[in-house]
């Protein structure tokens, strides 16, 4: 039965605060299994209907995406997706800096290095856990893309949220010992549960949360999770819907929602029907600003396939397309590597692609810098990575709605200062200001 257990600490003369140097009590956790009851049991019927909408409307969703697959969406979804998760965990850093890293130039910061991780990490996960049954190795090796410097494998000690020890954190998860006996049970449900997806995926990441099997990287790796459920289960393919970008809009309520699931005793019910209610309400949003991404995905796949409707398929130029998909910051030694092509080919391919405004010299602090960058997927990125339900999406470079250079900046005033949203106009507003 869960229950919350009571760990005597001796004090630590060398310890960093007052209450460690002390010595004293914390709790820590232990969840029940997840197949000692039936999770839909539990829940309330009306739950049960609201749980079978949101499935309804990720349905929709995912029909769209495989009647018209388009590599721009799986791309740019997966990326803002890592992205999005990165910045709850504090690991914050703008597309432009991540597509940087990416490319492994010289200048790239080491969080943007984390967050290329993550992306790789996420890329695993729908691979990894989309399609047959769930193993240990699985997870192991999406943390392991999280974080290559951790050990392969679970974590061989206690585990806390917040606080520099268990004796100041604000959660310490069950003792290590019991971790192998929780995610074999973990596995058991993912691989053998009854439950609808979205209920399968919020049980799973509440308990991963709550277990904290590895000494770090549990946050990013668990809502990884959730989108290699839904890709499982067909519902969602050819990209992820923004749930990081939900649960960031909402930290104090995510929060909430996990320590309302580790209820204490018998009140499994209660904490469940808490958790899922909130998690479906975060995937509900989620959903709804993914069709606004994938409409603004579609248009410009749309306006890049127009760019270069007279070139050849097997072309260079096409191909140099589908690699600044992937990496919208480029170099022309970057290109002739990836293409396999000279380096004067390469130059002659990047011009064309400023050309046709798909590329334009770096800006800012890679002004200096050999680098190419196209800034309407950086802004899909940024825009999946920030947006609600109610964002209009980024104006497409050359559209009728923007100019091709955005001379201006935005300048609303936010807590981090006025915003340095580039826009077509003195007057205009960007996107995320936009109503």
């Amino acid at each position: 039965m869960a229950h919350w257990e009571d760990v005597v600490v001796r004090p630590d003369f060398r310890g960093v605060s007052r209450r460690e140097r002390q010595g004293g009590r914390y709790r820590r956790y232990h969840p029940d299994l997840l197949t000692a009851a039936s999770t839909s049991n539990s829940l309330t019927p009306a739950l049960t209907e609201y749980a079978a909408d949101v499935t309804t409307g990720l349905a929709r969703l995912g029909e769209s995406l495989r009647a018209t697959p388009f590599p721009i969406l799986y791309a740019t979804s997966v990326r803002s997706e890592a992205i999005s998760s990165s910045w709850i965990e504090g690991v914050r850093e703008t597309p432009r800096a991540v597509a940087v890293a990416q490319i492994g130039y010289a200048v790239a910061s080491h969080v943007a290095g984390q967050i290329v991780r993550n992306v790789s990490a996420m890329q695993d996960a729908i691979e990894l856990l989309g399609k047959g049954d769930w193993k240990h190795e699985h997870l192991w090796a999406i943390h392991h893309d999280l974080l290559p410097d951790e050990p392969f494998g679970y974590r061989d000690g206690q585990v806390w949220v917040g606080g520099s020890s268990p004796l100041t954190s604000q959660y310490a998860g069950p003792p290590h010992e019991v971790v192998p006996e929780l995610m074999d049970d973990l596995l058991t449900y993912a691989n053998t549960s009854g439950d609808l997806p979205v209920i399968q995926a919020a049980v799973i990441h509440a308990q991963f949360e709550t277990v904290h099997p590895f000494s770090d990287g549990n946050g990013r790796t668990g809502r990884a999770l959730v989108h290699g459920v839904l890709a499982r289960s067909g519902l969602v393919e050819g990209g992820v819907i923004p749930l990081s970008t939900a649960l960031r809009r909402d930290v104090d309520g995510y929060i909430r929602a996990l320590t309302a699931y580790r209820y204490d005793g018998d009140a499994r019910a209660d904490g469940v029907e808490s958790f899922v209610g909130a998690f479906l309400a975060y995937v509900e949003e989620a959903t709804v600003t993914a069709q606004t991404f994938v409409a603004a995905a579609r248009r410009l796949h749309e306006r890049w396939q127009q760019s270069i409707s007279g070139v050849r398929s097997d072309a260079a130029l096409r191909r140099a397309v589908d690699l600044v998909v992937e990496n919208p910051v480029v170099s022309a030694p970057f290109v002739a590597e990836r293409l396999n092509v000279s380096t004067v080919t390469a130059n002659h391919i990047v011009k064309q692609l400023v050309e046709a405004h798909i590329l334009k010299p770096a800006t800012g602090q890679y002004r200096r810098a050999a680098l190419f960058q196209a800034d309407d997927v950086l802004s899909l990125l940024q825009f999946g990575a920030e947006a609600g339900p109610t964002s209009r999406a980024p104006a497409l470079a050359g559209s009728a709605d923007a100019e091709r250079t955005l001379i201006h900046r935005c300048g609303v005033t936010t807590v981090r200062g006025s915003c340095g949203n580039r826009v077509a106009h003195a007057d205009d507003l960007c996107w995320r200001h936009r109503t």
